[in-house]
């Protein structure tokens, strides 16, 4: 691991970290390294990976060559010289790249193969993934057996503080249901709440709120947290929405260079099935994300039993949902970091052929998953 991580890139990731692209463990360790929780069940057994920082990255054209078949991104390790200040740096290597295995175990000291073994098998399903969307990851591990401690599962900071306007809005709703003319202010109370609902799901200001949705003990948690999916997701994808048009149009406009004939003509059946694929997988989120919206509104019908026991049966919704965003996310945030607005992207053959064959392999994959059902899975309201 002699490789030095980018010291800009690494200072800033706090600041504007957005929670599906970085899992910044060494952050997680400095806020909850003395819970009894975090202590008895860590995400890594290896402490110096356990406090590493994680990140999907976008692979530059030099590090491509470091992985077979076609890839665009990869999960980066990143170990930080000194987790008080980012800015010096540290040493990274991608999960995946020749020898990783070999290079993990002897850079990291591990003292047996079973704790090493334990560590591979939860990295290789961090890098199966789309992004570290919380709702997603936790639903996936939980599946494969792995439950560490909640505070790996939170909502980063500075999406956190992106969110709160909206959350407060969305839940406006349920706060004048919960406190009835109880206070004045209600919008105010709302923001507040928001907040708290974000950060600290066990705050005793969010009781009234427990107590409409008739939420006890780990049914409590497990409901809130999947609400803050919901919350999320709804977010994420009223960010993401608008700029799908512009996306298409770019991606049907590029200009590729030094291609045959016959690619060229394979490029643009790849480029209008990417286009359809992106309208359709938008389009099924947004009838889940319908179904959440019904079960909200059973709140002011008079029925806080229907949206609590949809909150409770609705984490497997978070595999299809999760997968589908992380997807359409890493589309849009690739290729407007390739190609920034205000000009008509330019491309060479290759590199034209590699970025659309994944983005239809992996928006194909997304498709096969969804015409499964899986959004059905749950109690129609």
């Amino acid at each position: 691991m002699t490789k030095i991580a980018d010291r800009r890139d690494l200072s800033l990731v706090r600041e504007s970290a957005a929670t599906t692209r970085v899992l910044d463990l060494a952050f997680i360790k400095k806020c909850h390294g003395e819970n009894p929780e975090y202590l008895q069940r860590p995400l890594f057994r290896n402490p110096q990976l356990n406090a590493s920082i994680i990140m999907k990255h976008a692979l530059r054209a030099h590090e491509r060559n470091l992985f077979s078949g076609v890839r665009m991104t990869a999960t980066k390790l990143v170990f930080p010289f000194s987790t008080a200040d980012l800015r010096l740096g540290g040493s990274n290597l991608f999960v995946g790249e020749p020898d990783f295995e070999r290079t993990l175990k002897q850079n990291l000291s591990y003292t047996n193969n079973s704790d090493l073994d334990a560590d591979m098998g939860v990295l290789l399903l961090l890098d199966s993934l789309p992004s570290f969307d919380p709702f997603l990851m936790r639903e996936r591990m939980r599946q494969a057996g792995i439950e560490p401690a909640r505070c790996y599962f939170e909502i980063t900071e500075a999406d956190a503080g992106r969110m709160r306007t909206f959350v407060s809005s969305q839940i406006a709703a349920l706060v004048e249901l919960a406190f009835a003319d109880k206070v004045p202010a209600p919008q105010a109370l709302s923001t507040r709440l928001a907040e708290k609902l974000m950060t600290d799901e066990t705050a005793e200001s969010l009781a009234p709120l427990r107590a409409t949705l008739r939420l006890t003990g780990d049914e409590y948690r497990e409901g809130v947290f999947a609400w803050k999916g919901f919350l999320y997701y709804k977010w994420v994808v009223g960010e993401l929405t608008p700029r799908l048009p512009d996306l298409a149009r770019s991606i049907i406009a590029a200009r590729v260079v030094n291609v045959s004939r016959e690619d060229m003509a394979m490029l643009a059946g790849l480029r209008q099935r990417i286009v359809k694929i992106l309208g359709r997988t938008m389009h099924r989120v947004q009838q889940a994300l319908q179904d959440y919206d019904a079960a909200f509104k059973s709140l002011s019908q008079g029925r806080p039993t229907a949206f609590r026991d949809f909150l409770l049966s609705a984490p497997a919704m978070f595999l299809v949902i999760g997968e589908a965003v992380g997807v359409l996310k890493h589309i849009d945030s690739f290729w407007r970091f390739r190609f920034p607005p205000g000009r008509v992207p330019m491309m060479e053959g290759d590199e034209a052929l590699d970025v659309f064959q994944e983005f239809e392999l992996t928006l194909s994959g997304i498709e096969a998953a969804q015409r499964e059902d899986v959004f059905t899975t749950h109690a129609r309201l």
